[in-house]
Protein backbone atom coordinates (compact mmCIF):
# COMPACT_ATOMS: atom_id res chain seq x y z
CA UNK A 1 0.00 0.00 0.00
CA UNK A 2 1.49 3.69 -0.98
CA UNK A 3 1.99 6.03 1.65
CA UNK A 4 -0.17 8.84 1.15
CA UNK A 5 1.70 12.29 2.27
CA UNK A 6 0.68 16.07 2.57
CA UNK A 7 3.35 18.60 2.20
CA UNK A 8 2.03 22.10 3.37
CA UNK A 9 4.27 24.81 2.58
CA UNK A 10 4.63 28.49 0.98
CA UNK A 11 7.99 27.87 -0.27
CA UNK A 12 8.31 26.25 -3.87
CA UNK A 13 11.67 24.99 -3.32
CA UNK A 14 10.76 23.57 -0.33
CA UNK A 15 7.74 21.62 -1.52
CA UNK A 16 10.14 20.72 -4.52
CA UNK A 17 13.00 19.59 -2.58
CA UNK A 18 11.18 17.13 -0.01
CA UNK A 19 8.53 15.78 -3.12
CA UNK A 20 11.85 14.28 -4.74
CA UNK A 21 13.16 12.83 -1.30
CA UNK A 22 9.39 11.51 -1.02
CA UNK A 23 8.51 10.25 -4.49
CA UNK A 24 12.24 8.82 -4.91
CA UNK A 25 11.20 6.66 -1.70
CA UNK A 26 7.91 5.31 -3.24
CA UNK A 27 5.69 7.70 -1.24
CA UNK A 28 3.04 9.33 -2.71
CA UNK A 29 2.91 13.21 -2.15
CA UNK A 30 0.33 15.80 -2.54
CA UNK A 31 1.47 19.49 -2.21
CA UNK A 32 -0.43 22.47 -0.36
CA UNK A 33 0.75 25.94 -0.81
CA UNK A 34 -0.74 27.63 1.33
CA UNK A 35 -2.53 27.13 5.00
CA UNK A 36 -5.92 27.03 3.23
CA UNK A 37 -5.28 24.92 0.53
CA UNK A 38 -3.93 22.57 3.41
CA UNK A 39 -6.59 22.75 5.20
CA UNK A 40 -8.92 22.08 2.14
CA UNK A 41 -6.52 18.84 1.37
CA UNK A 42 -6.36 17.30 4.44
CA UNK A 43 -10.65 17.45 4.67
CA UNK A 44 -10.56 15.74 1.75
CA UNK A 45 -6.97 13.46 1.25
CA UNK A 46 -6.80 10.09 3.09
CA UNK A 47 -2.81 10.75 4.35
CA UNK A 48 -0.99 9.12 6.59
CA UNK A 49 1.44 11.89 7.46
CA UNK A 50 1.33 15.69 7.10
CA UNK A 51 4.66 18.15 6.95
CA UNK A 52 3.96 21.03 7.97
CA UNK A 53 5.90 25.16 8.02
CA UNK A 54 5.35 26.22 11.20
CA UNK A 55 5.37 30.14 9.49
CA UNK A 56 2.90 31.02 6.70
CA UNK A 57 0.86 33.98 5.22
CA UNK A 58 -2.99 34.27 7.13
CA UNK A 59 -2.42 31.53 9.14
CA UNK A 60 0.50 29.05 11.03
CA UNK A 61 0.94 25.98 11.00
CA UNK A 62 0.46 25.69 14.38
CA UNK A 63 -3.26 26.74 13.78
CA UNK A 64 -3.73 24.62 11.43
CA UNK A 65 -2.72 21.61 12.67
CA UNK A 66 -4.43 22.42 15.68
CA UNK A 67 -7.68 22.96 13.63
CA UNK A 68 -7.02 19.64 11.97
CA UNK A 69 -6.73 18.00 15.28
CA UNK A 70 -9.80 19.25 17.14
CA UNK A 71 -11.91 18.54 13.90
CA UNK A 72 -10.43 15.27 14.03
CA UNK A 73 -11.11 14.04 17.57
CA UNK A 74 -14.96 15.35 17.11
CA UNK A 75 -15.23 13.23 14.39
CA UNK A 76 -13.65 10.30 16.19
CA UNK A 77 -11.31 9.77 13.77
CA UNK A 78 -7.52 8.42 13.47
CA UNK A 79 -4.76 10.59 14.64
CA UNK A 80 -2.35 11.71 11.69
CA UNK A 81 1.12 12.12 12.69
CA UNK A 82 2.52 15.45 12.03
CA UNK A 83 6.16 16.57 11.05
CA UNK A 84 6.35 20.55 11.52
CA UNK A 85 9.28 22.64 9.98
CA UNK A 86 10.21 25.96 10.21
CA UNK A 87 12.99 28.42 9.03
CA UNK A 88 12.37 30.47 11.97
CA UNK A 89 12.86 28.88 15.22
CA UNK A 90 11.30 30.63 18.38
CA UNK A 91 11.14 29.39 22.10
CA UNK A 92 7.53 28.98 21.86
CA UNK A 93 6.97 26.79 18.85
CA UNK A 94 8.85 23.85 19.93
CA UNK A 95 6.59 23.57 22.76
CA UNK A 96 3.36 24.45 20.84
CA UNK A 97 4.14 21.57 18.30
CA UNK A 98 4.86 18.77 21.09
CA UNK A 99 1.22 20.16 22.96
CA UNK A 100 -0.39 19.37 19.78
CA UNK A 101 1.72 15.65 19.45
CA UNK A 102 3.95 16.50 16.87
CA UNK A 103 5.96 13.80 16.30
CA UNK A 104 8.82 15.69 14.78
CA UNK A 105 10.01 19.45 15.05
CA UNK A 106 12.95 20.10 12.08
CA UNK A 107 14.52 23.30 11.62
CA UNK A 108 15.34 24.52 7.72
CA UNK A 109 17.86 24.29 6.58
CA UNK A 110 17.03 21.16 7.06
CA UNK A 111 19.32 18.00 6.51
CA UNK A 112 18.02 15.42 3.96
CA UNK A 113 18.99 12.05 5.96
CA UNK A 114 17.00 13.28 9.26
CA UNK A 115 14.00 13.96 7.83
CA UNK A 116 13.72 10.63 5.73
CA UNK A 117 14.34 9.10 8.66
CA UNK A 118 11.57 10.96 10.85
CA UNK A 119 9.01 9.97 7.79
CA UNK A 120 10.38 6.59 7.67
CA UNK A 121 9.87 6.22 11.40
CA UNK A 122 6.32 7.68 11.60
CA UNK A 123 4.74 5.82 8.27
CA UNK A 124 6.27 1.89 9.21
Amino acid sequence: MNKNILIIDDDPLVIKTIRKLLEREGYFVEIAKSASEGQEKMKQGNFQLIICDIRMPQTSGIELIRQFKKNQKEEDKVEIPVIFITGYASDAAPEEARELGAKDYILKPFDIDKLLTSVKKYLT
